[in-house]
This record gives structure tokens, sequence and C-alpha cells, in this order.
């Protein structure tokens, strides 16, 4: 990770992209994007509504400070493997001595299936789910040991990390949960405490109280995506016959096939580990227990990859299907042999009576871990972060929305996800013409626009988005829900006659709405209740219900913004308006700044709405002229929207973003400079005319308004 570039992995790049869209959304003034408008083509999809964030959080402080999103992934990747070493010497170190509980550390950090995770499948918020599931593990048996009831601190701290977890990765928590729940009760039971019972039932309510703003809005609207299109059995493909599942090759084998079913096997070392931690197991003593439980969770997890286990899956398809890969239970068998791994080299310590068997097993985990590291395939790329970058890879692999399954994707999208940003196999022509002049932009949010209407004979207004429930329109003192349109499902209003003011956002949902109302107020509960704990501690002992109680009030912070500024700043355009041809109109335009230098980009984004279905993929263009219109310095022509927007997809009274951007030659002398923009059919070059405008035209072409160009 300390090289140049990013290391290519099955999912790393999405998770890029990820993180550059929430750092994107936050500066807009959005502090929980639950909807990602820049993707799937500039449709939109609801990535953070049911993939967990706070794998991307993690990542934001860095992103904030300044580094790219490739490195600020990669330094989420670091930091969590760091942490989950960590979190599992934190938990080994309540039944271990120091020496075993960092040999348990080192085996944790270097098991393959962690780093599988990490080097090859990318997969960045199943990874951060090993830190969670010993720290998990930790706070819990701090709550049922505590003799004392509903001890504040221990409670608060093992809410907030199985709400973590839960945030993080849904998929991990819910393979997690049997292993929290045996290990509640083994460790209620042998506690003998009524109390104790209380605090961990407490517990379990809080972090599941204060995870509602993200799980309720996934069990609720999982139906209106591909989440919620019934389990698969796909499942199948990837489970494996006990030949191919243990490997004995020295080195750990990292999968490098194309085309093949990845099935990532144990290895020599991990099945050493395991097969040395039978004898321990059986062994009789104070830590009898716990190595017992471990070695049922290791052997438990691993049968479920194996083929034998289909049955089981079979008989709880319509839960465990939803993992999707067996190989996930991988996590597992990582926990469970890592805490094994100290075990065995504590039970070695003891019957030698030396703890450098202790330093022995940490040198022989570092050494074969790096060297069975340094031998997995690792290339590395310079990809482009840009939002069109991202639209060209989902298009060359005939998916949508930076994923791999078309998850994401509103079911009432009917186009398949590989046609989207394709022109239209069969447009139609002709159609209803709306009036020109009926509609001005005015404003532009992350999920919001601001209008004027005038239509005494009602409106039909469209959004360049998916429609999805929560997209309405504020509308002479109503509020009109938007409806799916067209094979591509646009959000769109039918306004009735009326003249004002139109406002469009995204507002939350019923489930998003009162998930986050329910988290508020837990969250704002624990803050209170951490304030006044804090009040009797000691001076030195002040730092816990401080660290829980910041968390807690940041939690806090962010659910409060995202339910008052849901849809972030508002960015005035420049309105034009102006028809061409009856086809489309230029509603409005913006740049990014008013002066330039030579050698500068000016990104300009023309907005455009259709008047008509259109029966021809129209080019568009931006040109930069002198104010006499004698020279032309710069100029953009392309397919609308970077070409993932042809104009054949275009909705009567859909409205367009379509970014240009203009390179300004060295040698541009300073002066006021024109911008223009057009529409023309590429078979004939022939430019749509300009019927009306507010401001000169030349037929031709539309005057959007002036630069300036300043000497460097």
């Amino acid at each position: 990770m300390a090289r140049s570039g990013f290391f290519e992995s099955h999912d790393g790049l999405f998770h890029a992209y990820r993180l550059e869209a929430l750092d994107h959304a936050v500066r807009a003034g959005v502090l929980y994007p639950r909807w990602f408008p820049e993707f799937a083509f500039g449709y939109g999809h609801p990535v953070l509504n049911f993939y967990g964030p706070l794998s991307y959080y993690w990542g934001l402080p860095f992103t904030l400070l300044g580094a790219d999103a490739l490195l600020a992934l990669k330094l989420v990747f670091a930091s969590g493997l760091v942490a989950s070493a960590l979190a599992m010497y934190l938990f080994a170190r309540i039944y271990l001595d120091r020496a075993p509980s960092l040999a348990a550390a080192v085996v944790y950090a270097y098991l393959p299936y962690h780093l599988v995770d990490l080097y090859v499948r990318g997969a960045l918020a199943e990874f951060l789910s090993f830190v969670w599931f010993p720290l998990v593990l930790w706070a819990f048996h701090a709550v049922a040991e505590h003799r004392r009831p509903l001890k504040l601190i221990p409670i608060a701290l093992a809410a907030l990390s199985l709400a973590a977890l839960m945030v993080t990765h849904s998929l991990s928590a819910l393979i997690f949960a049997p292993v929290l729940l045996a290990y509640l009760v083994l460790l209620l039971v042998r506690a003998g405490s009524r109390q104790a019972w209380g605090a961990v039932v407490a517990s379990l309510a809080l972090a599941v109280a204060l995870s509602t703003f993200y799980w309720l809005p996934v069990l609720a609207e999982s139906q209106y995506v591909g989440l919620g299109s019934g389990t698969s059995q796909g499942y199948r493909d990837h489970l494996v016959a006990l030949s191919d599942f243990l490997s004995l090759a020295p080195g750990y084998p990292y999968p490098t096939e194309t085309g093949v079913p990845p099935t990532f096997p144990l290895g020599l070392v991990q099945i050493a580990l395991l097969v040395a931690a039978l004898p321990v197991a059986f062994r009789r003593g104070p830590r009898q227990w716990i190595v017992l439980f471990f070695l049922g969770v290791g052997l438990l997890s691993a049968f479920m990859l194996l083929s034998l286990s289909e049955p089981i899956w079979r008989l709880l398809e319509a839960g465990l299907a939803f993992l999707q890969y067996p190989w996930r239970f991988q996590a597992l068998t990582v926990l469970a042999t890592a805490f094994l791994a100290g075990a065995v080299c504590a039970a070695a310590c003891q019957v030698l009576r030396t703890v450098s068997c202790g330093s022995l097993a940490i040198g022989f985990c570092l050494v074969v871990g790096a060297w069975s590291l340094w031998r997995l395939p690792f290339s590395t790329t310079h990809p482009s972060l840009s939002v069109e970058a991202m639209w060209q890879q989902d298009r060359d692999q005939g998916q949508v929305g930076a994923t791999w399954t078309g998850e994401y994707l509103p079911v009432w999208v009917r186009e398949q996800r590989w046609a989207l940003a394709r022109p239209a196999p069969e447009p139609t022509p002709g159609g209803l013409v709306l009036p020109a002049g009926q509609v001005q932009l005015h404003g532009v949010g992350y999920t919001r626009a601001k209008l004027t209407v005038d239509a005494p004979q009602g409106e039909t207004v469209a959004l360049h988005q998916f429609h999805y429930p929560g997209w309405q329109a504020h509308w002479q003192d109503a509020v009109i829900p938007s409806r799916p349109e067209g094979a591509l499902a646009l959000a769109t209003f039918d306004l009735p006659p009326g003249q004002g003011a139109l406002d469009v956002r995204l507002a939350s949902t019923p489930a998003q709405l009162w998930g986050t109302v329910i988290s508020l107020l837990t969250s704002l509960m624990l803050s209170v209740a951490l304030v006044a704990r804090l009040q009797l501690s000691r001076p030195k002992a002040v730092w816990r219900p401080l660290l829980l109680c910041a968390g807690t009030l940041l939690m806090a912070a962010v659910l409060v913004a995202s339910l008052i500024w849901p849809n972030g700043y508002v960015r005035a355009v420049t309105p034009v308006g102006a028809n061409l041809e009856d086809t489309v109109e230029v509603l409005a335009y913006t740049t990014e700044d008013s002066s330039y230098h030579p050698r500068d980009t000016i990104a300009v984004t023309v907005y455009w709405r259709a008047l008509r279905d259109l029966d021809k993929n129209y080019k568009t263009f931006v040109h930069l002229t002198d104010t006499g219109v004698t020279r032309q310095p710069a100029q953009h022509d392309g397919d609308p929207n970077a070409g993932f927007a042809p104009t054949t997809r275009w909705l009567p009274g859909e409205i367009v973003p379509d970014p240009h951007e203009l390179v300004l030659p060295e040698d541009l002398a300073p002066g006021v400079y024109r911008l223009w923009a057009g529409m023309y059919d590429y078979e004939t070059l022939r430019n749509l005319q300009v019927l009306a405008a507010p401001e000169a035209a030349t037929g031709e072409r539309v005057l959007l308004g002036d630069v300036e160009v300043v000497a460097p």
C-alpha cells in the first residue's frame, strides 16, 4: 500500500468512488447522503441507504484533510489492519497472558482470508468488520462480568461497538450474531447473575436503537431495489469439496484465475493451528471452555463453506442466501483460529515453563505470514476518480452504480442495466410537444432544484434521476410525489395549472425519518447519561466517558443535520431560456468562476430541457469566442452528459445537466470572452436553429454569458 497508485482488486475501486462521492456530498452540505446523484450514469443510486456507511466515514477525515480518495482508502485499509490486531489483543488479554495475546493478534492480522479481503477482494466493509468482532466480544464480556447493575460505561461501549459492526457491514453482523449470542449465554450462565442478564439485554437494545437509522430503511425499502428481488441460489456455485478447501502448500495460494468462481481454502498454517488446538481444548483448566467455544466456532464456520453443508443452506435459504458467498463464513474461521493460536501458544509456554515459546510463535507467524504475503499476486494502477471514468467502467462491464449486480437499481427501471447509457434502440419520433418558456431554472443543490413555472394548462417536469420514494415537488402549497416515467423510470412530476415557485427535492421516506429519529433520541439520551457519569468520574478515568460522549454527540450531530439539511446547499445558476426548434430548451448554465487565466479549464454545465421525444442522438457544444465573434479560441463538442445521456433517451420535460470543459490556450490574450451553446445533428452537421432567446443569438447557437480572462 506504500506504493504509488492503487492496488488492483475485485471491489477496491468501487469503494474509492463511493468515498469520493461521500466527500463530495459532505462538501455540498449533506452530512449523511443516502443517495448519490452522480452514480448510475448520473441517474442516481441509493448506495448508503443500503450499504453500511461507517466504512466510508472512516476515510472521510483523510479526504477532508486533503488526501485524494485513493490515498484515503489505502489509509483506511492500513489503519483497519492495525486496529483489528489491537482489538484481538485486547480481547485475548481477558483469557491469555501478553505473549500469547500478541501471538493471537499477529495471527489475526496475517491469516490469509483477512488479507484476501484486503488485497484480492478489496472488500472494504467486510475487512473493517474484523476490527469490530473482537471488540464487541471484549465489550460484552465487560458487561456480563460486572457485578453492579447497569454499569453505564461497559453498556455504552458494548452498544456502540455492536452498532458500529451493524453499520459497517450488515452481512458480517448477521453471521456474527449467533457467535455473540452463544458467547453471551455461556458468560451469563457461568456468572449466574440476574443483574448481568439485564445489563446485556440493555446493551443489545441500545445497539439496535442506535443503528435504527440504517437497518430500518434497509428492511423497509429493499423491495424498491434489486436487493429485494428474492433470494438467490448462487451460493451453490461457491460451495467447495473438502479436497479443494484444504491447501497443503507452504505459502498460501492466493487465487489468480480469471473467469473461475473463486474459492479461498484454508492454508497449511491455519490447518496446523486448528489441529494443534484439539488437545488444548480437551485439557482441563480455567480456559478450557473458551477454547472449546472457539474450536466449535472455527469448525462449524469452516463446515459452512463445504458442499457437505448444502442441506443446511437449502433449509435456511431464505436468510442465508442473502450472504451471496459462503466464503464470508471464513471471517468467523479467522476469528476463531486467531484466538486458538494464542491458546496453543499459552499451552506451549505452560508445558515448557518458558515464555520463549510465545516469542518463537510470534516470530514464526510473522515470517510465514510475510513470506506468504510477499507471494500474493499484486499489481498497481493509476485510475481516475472522475464520475466520467466511473461511468465508463460501468458501461464497459455492463454494470451500473459502481457495483457488480445492479443491487441498488430501482425496480421501476425496465431497461437492462448494460443499456442505460446507450442510445435507445428504437427511438420514438414526434409525439406531444411541450410549450417552451414555461419553466425556468434558478438553483440546483445536491438533491434539489429550484424553479419557477408559468403553466396555464399544467406542466410536466422530469428529473435526470431515477424515481425513488422521497422525490417530491412543492407546488402551489401542495406536495406532489414523483412517479416513474419511461423505460428508465425517471422521477416525473405532473403539475396542475398554476404559476409560481417550484421546489423539487429528495425528502426522507417514513422508514428513513423514523429510523433517524429513533437513533437520534437514543444517542442524545446516551450522551446525557455519559455527561452525568463524567461528573462522577475520577480525573484519571475521565477519558472513557469523555470519548464515548464525544462519539455519541458526533453521531447525533450528523443525524440532526440529515434531518434539517437533507439536500445540501442550493447553488444559483444563470437562467438562459432559449428555444431550439421546439425540440429542446437551454434553461440555464453554471461556471465555476467568472474569471480565468490562460491554460485554465472552464467547467461549464448547460441545463437542457427536452420539449418532445427526440428521434436522433444530437451532439451538444460550448464555444468560447471574443466579443466580436471573430475568433474561437476554445470549444468542446460531444454527446450530452459526457456521452452517457444520449438524446434518444430524453423524456419530454426532462431536465438534463450537460458538463463541458474548455481548455484555454496558453497564449490567450486577457479580455472578455463569450460562451455559446448549441445542439446539432452529427450526420448532417446542421445546428438546431434558435427560435427564441432573451439574449443575442446567431440563429445557430445560444449566448450563455461572458467570462473574463486575466493575465497570469
